[in-house]
């Protein structure tokens, strides 16, 4: 790609993460000006319940992990303002996913991935498998598998892939191709260490590269390089991988794809940019030896070799939207890095991580229409981010006082944790309560600044509110209102006639009749 095209692309991305009118006080301070806001999103939404809907013939699942609704909110205020309005917020429809697992109230990004991707609720720490099974269980009993979204899209002819700024074997991401009990069992070593044998139950990233449904991905991005690489091996950071089993499994990913096919393995944004994808028949990028790092510690930075997320979903289009994929795709992408910002209390982190994800999600919008494609933006699980207080509006949310506390006179910030391990940075047991403005000034860097946390912890906990989640194209509506997590799956498989989930239904348009078919499409799954 040329260098013109990429900035042109970048400033695309940029004009499109947020939406905002230029507001003045004055305005803010005249009813009419709310009436008229609320009657334009009217006017927006009346029709489109009376438009064609078409079948999804593509559809494209957006994670932010634990971007809570909260964190959201965060967004908007510090990347653009409080009437700011993130990418993903534009889809037109958005309803609340309840979150919990079989066996917890609050889940984790397996049981909710498995949930989402599969359809059915499992428990906390496992990954597609039914809730019989608990977590580090030694078997695995096939009729006990789940099926995934990435099976149904693949039975039905769909090219599949995915990218995440997380390790490809981590998080949501192994519910699209792997069965674990334990989603902690990215390797060999790690089912060996649990005390299980990995002819009963193979690892995750063996999985990926040679289970039924990992081999036929297209592509998949992000990092995790030593969940692949033997002990005996290092990647090109220098660091050895963690393989007992003496399997290189980026090598057997290339060798597996015969000799007429192209498979090209990369590793670095550089090597990204170079390719010409229309020659390439499947792609393996993994361009860190753990997690990709946080989009503030590598953007702008000469020599970084990771690439931007956006940059990731643009490639990763550019390999399923081939014209000889005719049954359409599926594109999965997911953002670790906000859930791990907020496990380390660091706000800033974590909101100018929703920016990525935001220009990563409009330049999914940018290449593909709603005509024929099923949008959905979604968190899998939520935050203990917490927005205290009454700040004022032109505050910076992070580091601004939103006022003094009437039981020991100090002031408290507009962002805290329930838990994490800022608690110690902010509380001494001797004498409490420390300044948080002054304890924010001896922090040099502003993105490693954290916020305080009630709690200490080593690392934060996740939040158990539902999911918010947001949707347009074909039959997007059906994700409006509150249910619960695992019905995605079924909508998605519904409106892209994947699975026999429509049991053949065409194009059609939205009418009573039309309706009577959802309601009993939701009765029946």
């Amino acid at each position: 790609m040329c260098g013109s095209t990429r900035v042109t692309i970048a400033v695309l991305v940029l004009a499109g993460c947020f939406s905002f009118d230029a507001i003045f006080a004055h305005e803010e301070h005249d009813a009419h000006y709310w009436q008229h806001m609320a009657h334009d999103l009217l006017f927006e939404k009346k029709d489109y319940t009376m438009q064609k809907i078409n079948i999804a013939k593509n559809i494209m699942v957006f994670v932010g992990a634990g971007m809570s609704q909260t964190t959201v909110t965060a967004a908007r205020s510090y990347n653009g303002g409080d009437n700011a309005t993130l990418a993903f917020e534009e889809l037109k429809w958005s309803g609340n996913a309840r979150t919990y697992c079989v066996d917890s109230r609050v889940p984790d990004s397996a049981c909710a991935g498995t949930a989402f991707l599969t359809g059915v609720k499992s428990n906390r720490g496992t990954v597609a498998v039914d809730p019989t099974v608990n977590r580090g269980d030694c078997t695995l009993d096939p009729a006990k598998k789940l099926a995934s979204i990435a099976k149904w899209a693949l039975e039905a002819g769909k090219a599949v892939g995915f990218a995440t700024t997380s390790r490809v074997t981590s998080g949501s991401n192994a519910a699209l191709y792997a069965n674990s009990p334990d989603s902690r069992w990215e390797n060999d070593a790690d089912v060996t260490g649990a005390g299980c044998s990995p002819t009963n139950v193979p690892d995750i990233a063996r999985q990926l590269i040679h289970g039924d449904i990992g081999k036929h991905f297209k592509v998949i991005l992000g990092g995790g390089r030593k969940q692949f690489l033997p002990t005996t091996e290092v990647d090109t950071s220098g660091n050895r991988g963690l393989r007992t089993d003496g399997s290189n499994l980026i090598s057997e990913w290339q060798q597996s794809k015969g000799a007429g096919a192209n498979a090209t393995y990369i590793t670095s944004v550089d090597e990204l940019g170079r390719l010409d994808t229309s020659k390439i028949d499947y792609l393996l990028g993994l361009f860190d030896y753990d997690h990709l790092p946080f989009s503030t510690d590598f953007t702008g930075q000469e020599g970084a070799v990771t690439p931007p997320l956006v940059r990731m979903v643009h490639y990763s289009l550019e390999m399923l939207q081939k014209s000889e994929h005719t049954e359409g795709f599926l594109l999965f992408v997911e953002d670790g890095n906000i859930q791990r910002a907020h496990q380390q209390n660091k706000a800033r982190k974590a909101l100018e991580q929703v920016r990525h994800y935001a220009g990563a999600f409009n330049m999914a919008k940018m290449m593909a229409s709603e005509q024929n494609t099923l949008f959905i933006s979604m968190n899998d699980v939520g935050s203990t981010l917490t927005l205290p207080g009454y700040p004022a509006r032109n505050s910076d949310i992070v580091s601004s006082p939103a006022g003094t506390s009437d039981a020991d006179a100090l002031p408290y910030l507009g962002l805290s944790y329930a838990s994490g391990p800022a608690h110690s940075t902010f509380y001494r047991a001797a004498t409490g309560r420390l300044n948080p403005v002054t304890v924010l000034e001896g922090m040099a860097d502003p993105h490693e600044r954290t916020c305080p946390a009630s709690v200490p912890l080593s690392a934060g906990v996740d939040g158990g509110e539902d999911a918010t989640v947001f949707a347009s194209g074909p039959w997007a509506f059906m994700l409006s209102g509150g249910y619960e997590q695992h019905f995605i799956a079924h909508t998605i498989a519904f409106a892209s006639c994947m699975d026999g989930a429509c049991d053949g239904a065409t194009t059609m348009t939205l009418s009573v009749a039309a309706l009577a078919t959802v309601v009993l499409a939701k009765l029946v799954s």
